[in-house]
C-alpha cells in the first residue's frame, strides 16, 4: 500500500489544477493586437502612454468534485497590489482603443478535505478595450468601456492562459494637454462558457475522462486603479 505525504498531496493539488485550453492562445491574440495596433495611427488624432497602479481585492471562487480520495472545496486568489500599462489611441474626439498590460503578484490556496494548500501566484492579463470619454469640460472627462483578451496564471504548478474579459469606469484629469491623471474602477474576470465560467479539470486520462476532478467555478477580479498619462497629439 502508498501512503502519501501531506506536500505530496499539496503538489498533487496545484499540478492537477489546470485551466482547460483554449482556442484562441496568447500568441495569437499578441498577433491581432499588434495588427490594430500598427493600423491605428493612421487616422489616430491623439496617442497616450498610460502608466497604471491600483489594487485588486481577493476572489473566492467554489470547488467541487474528488481527486485520488480528497474532495475539492473552494479555492481563492488573494488580494494585492497591480501594476501595469498601456498604449492608447484617439481616433476620433472622445473615442479611443487602448492596449492594455496587468500584472498582479498575490497568493492564492486550494481548499480541499486534507486542508488549505497555499502558493504564490501572479495573474496577468493582456486586453484591448474601447474607451468612450464624457468630457464635463476641458480639464475633466468620464470614461468607460469594455476589454478582451487573454488572462494567464503562472504557479508553482506551471502556467495556464485563458479568454478574458472586462469593463472599466472612471475619471480623466487633464491639468495640461499633455499630462494627465486617470483614476478608476474595474472587474477583469478569465472565462470560459456562460456567465464567467471557468473550467478547471484534471484526469488521469485527460479532462475529458471521468476520473479526475472537474467543476465550473467564477473568478471576477475587483479592483481600483490610478495612472498616469502621457499624451502626444498627432
Amino acid at each position: 500500500m502508498h501512503f502519501r505525504s501531506g506536500k505530496d498531496h499539496e503538489r498533487a493539488a496545484w499540478s492537477k489544477l489546470r485551466l482547460h485550453p483554449i482556442d484562441m492562445t496568447l500568441r495569437k491574440f499578441a498577433y491581432l493586437t499588434l495588427l490594430l495596433v500598427v493600423a491605428a495611427p493612421a487616422s489616430a488624432q491623439v496617442l497616450r502612454l498610460n502608466l497604471y497602479g491600483g489594487y485588486t481585492f481577493r476572489d473566492r471562487f467554489p470547488l467541487g468534485g474528488t481527486y485520488q480520495g480528497f474532495t475539492w472545496r473552494e479555492g481563492a486568489i488573494n488580494e494585492s497590489a497591480h501594476f501595469g500599462g498601456g498604449l492608447e489611441y484617439e481616433f476620433r474626439p472622445n473615442k479611443a482603443i487602448e492596449v492594455y498590460y496587468q500584472m498582479q503578484p498575490t497568493t492564492g490556496y486550494i481548499e480541499t478535505s486534507l486542508g488549505r494548500f497555499t502558493t504564490d501566484v501572479t495573474a496577468n492579463y493582456l486586453m484591448l478595450g474601447g474607451l468612450g470619454y464624457a468630457p464635463f469640460n476641458d480639464k475633466l472627462k468620464g470614461f468607460g468601456g469594455l476589454l478582451v483578451g487573454a488572462g494567464w496564471a503562472s504557479s508553482d504548478a506551471g502556467s495556464s492562459t485563458k479568454f478574458a474579459w472586462g469593463g472599466r469606469l472612471g475619471l480623466m484629469i487633464s491639468p495640461s494637454e499633455r499630462v494627465g491623471i486617470k483614476l478608476g474602477a474595474q472587474v477583469l474576470s478569465p472565462i470560459q462558457g456562460a456567465s464567467g465560467g471557468l473550467y478547471l479539470g484534471a484526469g488521469t486520462g485527460g479532462v475529458s475522462t471521468g476520473a479526475g476532478i472537474s467543476t465550473y467555478s467564477s473568478i471576477y477580479q475587483f479592483g481600483f486603479f490610478g495612472a498616469l498619462t502621457f499624451s502626444f497629439p498627432q
